[in-house]
């Protein structure tokens, strides 16, 4: 029989033992299980064949590389260094060579041929947690050639929970349940993690075109305090359990594009940040990502969580957000989140297509004022296997109360198998309540998943103010459509949503809604 209604004794449980999932204890679990990637992968949508360079070429073979080798990273640099010197191109081709940590310099073309790859080792000794390809205060250098950098990330997580994959939709939808069975997958960090694939940091006018990020170990492309950035036909293809593997992570970084990619990963797909405890010192603005294909565990395009710094001026367009194969599906299509104290506004979003993505557009200010308790070291903490320990980044008032949400236009989105309603809320903390204010949710045609949907009627949803915002930390909602609290300004205009199985919620709910 179909469990349908959440009992007192369910609701007990859930507040008493309801602890976040996460496996800090056993070793590397390395085993693949079915439906660890996905089975949609459009590499030649996205990836071309491309001519190997012939003027001022600087190929690691030459000096020594040698795809049997252990680690080839002193050949590789070899050929950056003298690559530096005139502006030259270093090729990688022949296959795959085994590297630690590579820094790019100015005015360097790393060319990686089509079927050769950049690899870490399995043991995660050599990175720093810096990652495969590393820049640091260079400008003018682009990646190319339609290769790879290959993460091996299952070397470095601890066995999941379950034995295999969940593929089967549950027969009633449950949001504390789908939290459950999602966390039981995951693949959590084993301490020899080393960092991910790709890390710039510093860096003007750099160039991703035709690459391949594959199996990340943590963050798979981080973009830190970098300027004119453009990253074109890119794909990363991840293990969808490895904890922590965002695909873009941009922080305190303005003038960027991300157009005609695909990402399929574990956690955030493209991730928007700007925090004091990541190095970020400013403002950032100008950012664009247009025609790209995402397929998240957690979000597909997200603003957040870390975030300090203001973040203005975001367009999203005509792009795709779904989950193939796997239960449950993405946890949010849009979240635009200020949770430290950031100004986060003028974020236009237009033309999406979401399929199996839970909750379609989530849009949160809340005060979690996370630089008050942590710094560099301590943020990481956790997801590279050690104890997270007290620290801090900033006064604990420097950010307190500071972060707004403003200006949100999002329009023309089609949404089928939805789970859970568009979410927008401010917060009430200490006696005071911060809005957010000014949003349009124009044009959206949302379809409901046809399952039925557990009764979880509760007297009051608590605020949660001050901890990790997440479209599923609300829990069964009671409503099916939108569910808004503590904003000024919110418009709908051709806002239409079917109504699911079950019928015990509304379509709208709006509390302390201007």
């Amino acid at each position: 029989m179909i469990k349908d209604r959440r009992k007192v004794t369910d609701k007990l449980n859930t507040l008493l033992f309801g602890k976040d999932l996460r496996i800090t204890k056993g070793d590397v679990f390395s085993a693949l299980y079915e439906y660890d990637y996905s089975s949609y992968y459009p590499e030649d949508k996205y990836v071309y064949n491309q001519d190997l360079p012939k003027d001022n070429v600087f190929d690691i073979r030459d000096y020594g590389a040698n795809a049997k080798f252990e680690d080839n990273a002193v050949y590789i640099q070899m050929a950056v260094d003298d690559a530096a010197k005139t502006g030259g191109t270093v090729l990688i081709a022949g296959g795959e060579y085994v590297t630690t940590t590579i820094f790019l310099k100015s005015d360097v073309t790393l060319f990686v041929e089509k079927n050769s790859a950049l690899s870490s080792n399995k043991t995660g000794v050599g990175y720093n947690h810096k990652g495969i390809i590393h820049a640091d205060s260079v400008h003018n250098v682009a990646l190319t050639g339609g290769g790879k950098v290959k993460g091996n990330g299952e070397y470095f997580g601890r066995k999941p929970l379950l034995d295999k994959n969940v593929t089967e939709h549950a027969e009633c939808i449950d949001v504390i349940e789908m939290r459950r069975t999602y966390r039981a997958q995951l693949r959590f960090a084993h301490e020899s993690k080393y960092g991910g694939a790709i890390y710039i940091k510093n860096c003007t006018d750099f160039l991703a075109d035709n690459f391949i990020i594959e199996n990340s170990a943590h963050w798979s492309f981080r973009i830190e305090n970098c300027n004119n950035v453009k990253i074109n036909n890119f794909i990363i293809n991840n293990n969808r359990n490895v904890a922590n593997a965002d695909g873009f992570d941009i922080a305190g970084t303005s003038n960027i594009s991300i157009n005609h990619c695909f990402v399929s990963t574990a956690d955030d797909g493209i991730c928007i940040k700007n925090a004091v405890w990541l190095g970020n010192t400013g403002t950032m603005s100008n950012i664009s990502v247009t025609d790209c294909e995402v397929i998240s565990r957690a979000n597909s395009f997200k603003i957040g969580t870390e975030t300090t710094y203001d973040i203005s001026n975001v367009t999203v367009r005509d792009c795709k957000f779904m989950m193939t194969d796997l239960y449950p599906g993405t946890v949010s299509g849009i979240a635009i989140e200020s949770a430290d104290g950031s100004r986060v506004h003028n974020i236009t979003v237009q033309n999406i297509i979401m399929d199996r993505v839970t909750c379609p557009v989530f849009i949160r200010l809340c005060n979690r004022n996370r630089a008050a308790e942590v710094d560099a070291v301590s943020a990481n903490a956790v997801e590279f296997g050690k104890k997270r320990k007290k620290a801090s980044s900033a006064p604990k008032d420097m950010f307190d109360k500071k972060g707004e949400v403003f200006n949100i236009n999002i329009s023309d989105i089609t949404a089928t198998n939805a789970e859970i309603p568009v979410i927008v809320a401010g917060y009430r903390q200490h006696g005071s309540t911060r809005y957010v204010s000014d949003v349009t949710l124009k044009n959206f045609e949302i379809y409901y998943a046809p399952y039925k949907e557990i009764y979880d009627r509760r007297a009051f949803i608590p605020e949660y103010a001050d901890v990790y915002p997440e479209s599923w930390r609300f829990r069964n909602l009671p409503a099916y459509g939108i569910w808004a609290r503590h904003v000024k300004g919110l418009k709908l205009l051709d806002f239409n949503c079917s109504a699911p199985r079950s019928t015990w919620k509304e379509k709208y709910i709006m509390e302390d809604v201007l």
